[in-house]
C-alpha cells in the first residue's frame, strides 16, 4: 500500500512539473502575442498615414486628371470590387469622359 501511494505521490509531481512547464511555454507564447499584436497596430497606423484619404485622391482627380494613371485606377476598383469586369480600355474611356467635363 505503502508503495502505491509513493507511486502515485512520484507521479502527482511529474504531472505538477509538466502543467508548470507548459504554463511557462504559455506565458512566453502570450508574450510573443503581444508584442506582434503591437507591432500590428504599430505598422496598421504607419499605413494609415501614408495612404491618402479619399477626399486627396477626389482632390487630385478634380485638379490634375493627367496624373492619374488608367493602370492604378483599374488597379483600385479591382481592389474593391473583385468581381468588376471593367479593364483597362475602360478606365481610359472613364478618364478620358472626366477630363471632358
Amino acid at each position: 500500500m505503502r508503495q502505491s501511494l509513493d507511486g502515485s505521490d512520484r507521479l502527482v509531481v511529474r504531472k505538477n512539473q509538466e502543467i508548470s512547464e507548459l504554463n511557462s511555454r504559455l506565458a512566453t507564447k502570450d508574450e510573443t502575442i503581444a508584442e506582434l499584436d503591437e507591432q500590428i497596430d504599430r505598422l496598421e497606423s504607419e499605413l494609415a498615414s501614408r495612404e491618402p484619404t479619399q477626399s486627396e485622391n477626389l482632390a487630385t482627380v478634380g485638379t490634375d486628371l493627367s496624373k492619374v494613371e488608367a493602370a492604378d485606377l483599374l488597379n483600385q476598383l479591382k481592389a474593391r470590387r473583385k468581381k468588376s469586369k471593367a479593364d483597362l480600355a475602360d478606365m481610359d474611356a472613364v478618364l478620358e469622359l472626366l477630363s471632358q467635363s
